[in-house]
């Protein structure tokens, strides 16, 4: 008699087990024995490595699958550890680092491009064909070498530096003064110093002709061959060749300027870093298109050097170009405070490049009348943040500001004749300001905010101070109309407005005293006619 297939199927599964549509499922001791095997680690890992050995043969391989976890059947006789009664499978567990994915993590980090080159970046091939093929194309026909005029187009074309670099550029390259530059020694030079460097970089190591000797920075001396090119041959400044003196101030007063806005650090010692993070490369490219140098604000305007000259100028009054505190304290109509003026001449705010003690010279000047004219920019908000805090902390406490604030108080006081507290000038401090700790001022506090011009006015500039409380709708007019103007750019302009009215009017006080003059003398010949007068005399006379 014949069995039926759900009660064949039940006796192989054995009594411990139950059928279920007509499977096999494991209950009891013998699930959980398959359950704790499944827990162990080789047991983990030998079926990764089993699936592995699926996906390397598609078409699968008998011997190889008979050495897997399925040939093994479970042994009754497996003996296995205790479990721990604290813990559970199904509980989260702290799993072993992965060596595999740590590794592959390794050498996906180390595939990460370089992305800083000291030395500058490597050429590929194609690039330095190409560099080569240019080179011998603007060499082709002098054999001889390139005269200097005849190797502009190297500097501006090729390397593209401005046309007031050329000499400096052709003098670099021809080492011996022989006046020619071949093309071996231009594509010498070339490969070791510009080939791998942006524009920064090329002007930076052209300028820095010291590195033989270790330095890796610029001074004021480095730029006096490129700021005589532009004064000698800018079509602006064509004028100032027969005023020889104020070449050389003007040729002053921009290096001033360049160090004022460029070295940050105000160590006279100008790094590569500073000079990328600054405009002085696109700013000179700009002087080779446009003829008007006066169009050209940043550095090289000669109506913002005219300004600051006649300013100097008014306060030197034994013309050493240097002057004292009692000198500065007759800027702008004694508008700022002698405790603040003393801060200055003690080089708070900066150090002093003129060595003479209690002196002010006239490139410290320069960065005096810029800082004080343009509190919006970060240079000049440095500058008086350093006059004002006295202990050097980092942060403008109360007591700094009552110390500086006393003289002014007296002076608000003197000029309203109402009293001021400066526990009410306080508040407004902080409610215009508004630091993140009551009554500490910090640069960032101060920078956060457009409110810097007045919040230095208030402690030492009584005359910015009340000006700014007239609210004059001219000058709002003037700030809201020329957006693309600083502070500086539009006192230069009016400043330079009226030094040029004074100077005429002055010039026509002195034609006009003149030609009365000339009349009188007509008149004295006229009244003494029948006198023996020579001619000696009446020169003697005029």
């Amino acid at each position: 008699m014949s069995r039926s297939p759900a009660k064949t199927s039940q006796e192989k599964c054995g009594t411990m087990a139950t059928a279920k549509n007509g499977h096999c499922s494991v209950e009891g001791p013998v699930q959980e024995l398959f359950m704790q095997f499944l827990s162990l680690p080789d047991t983990g890992n030998a079926i990764r490595l089993q699936i592995a050995g699926f996906k390397a043969n598609a078409e699968g391989n008998s011997s190889s699958s008979s050495d897997g976890i399925f040939s093994h059947p479970v042994r009754e006789s497996l003996q296995l550890p205790p479990r721990s009664p604290t813990s559970s499978r199904a509980s989260s567990r702290r799993t072993s680092p992965d060596i595999k994915s740590m590794r592959k993590q390794q050498k996906r980090g180390s595939r990460i491009k370089q992305f800083y080159f000291p030395e500058g970046q490597p050429i590929s091939p194609q690039s330095n064909l190409r560099d080569r093929i240019t080179i011998q194309n603007l060499f082709h026909g002098h054999p001889n070498g390139l005269t200097q005029e005849e190797f502009l187009p190297v500097t501006r074309g090729f390397c593209n530096l401005s046309s007031y670099c050329n000499a400096v550029l052709f003098n670099a390259v021809d080492r011996n003064g022989v006046g020619r530059v071949t093309m071996q020694a231009f594509r010498d030079f070339y490969t070791e110093n510009m080939q791998k460097f942006d524009t920064s970089s090329r002007l930076f190591r052209l300028l820095n002709s010291d590195k033989k000797g270790g330095k890796r920075y610029l001074t004021r001396d480095s730029f006096s061959p490129l700021i005589n090119e532009v004064v000698k041959r800018h079509p602006g400044l064509e004028f100032l060749k027969s005023h020889p003196e104020f070449q050389a101030r003007y040729a002053q007063t921009v290096k001033a300027r360049i160090f004022y806005k460029v070295n940050r650090m105000a160590n006279e010692e100008l790094t590569l870093r500073e000079l990328k993070r600054s405009n002085f490369s696109e700013v000179l490219s700009m002087l080779d298109e446009e003829e008007d140098i006066n169009k050209v604000h940043d550095y090289f305007s000669y109506e913002h050097f005219y300004v600051i000259y006649c300013k100097f100028w008014e306060l030197d009054d034994d013309h050493d170009f240097e002057i004292d505190a009692k000198d500065l304290m007759r800027y702008d109509d004694y508008a700022l405070t002698t405790k603040i003026i003393q801060r200055v001449m003690d080089g708070a705010g900066r150090p002093f490049v003129n060595k003479t003690r209690g002196r002010m010279g006239y490139e410290d000047f320069v960065v005096f009348l810029m800082s004080e004219v343009d509190k919006t920019s970060p240079i000049s908000q440095e500058y008086w943040f350093r006059c004002l805090d006295i202990d050097g902390d980092g942060v403008i406490a109360a007591y700094e500001l009552e110390y500086f604030f006393s003289e002014q108080q007296a002076r608000l006081q003197q000029l309203s004749q109402e009293e001021v507290q400066f526990t009410d000038v306080l508040c407004q401090l902080n409610d215009m300001i508004k630091p993140n700790v009551e009554n500490h001022f910090t640069k960032k506090d101060i920078r956060s905010t457009k409110m810097a011009t007045p919040f230095f006015n208030i402690i030492f500039n009584l005359s910015k101070h009340v000006v700014a409380e007239q609210r004059d709708p001219i000058l709002i007019h003037q700030v809201h109309s020329t957006p693309e103007l600083c502070d500086w750019d539009r006192y230069a302009i009016n400043e330079y407005i009226k030094l040029a009215e004074s100077e005429s009017n002055d010039n026509d006080g002195m034609d006009q005293g003149n030609e009365d003059f000339e009349w009188d003398a007509k008149d004295m010949m006229t009244d003494n006619k029948d006198e023996d007068l020579t001619p000696g005399l009446v020169d003697s006379d005029i």
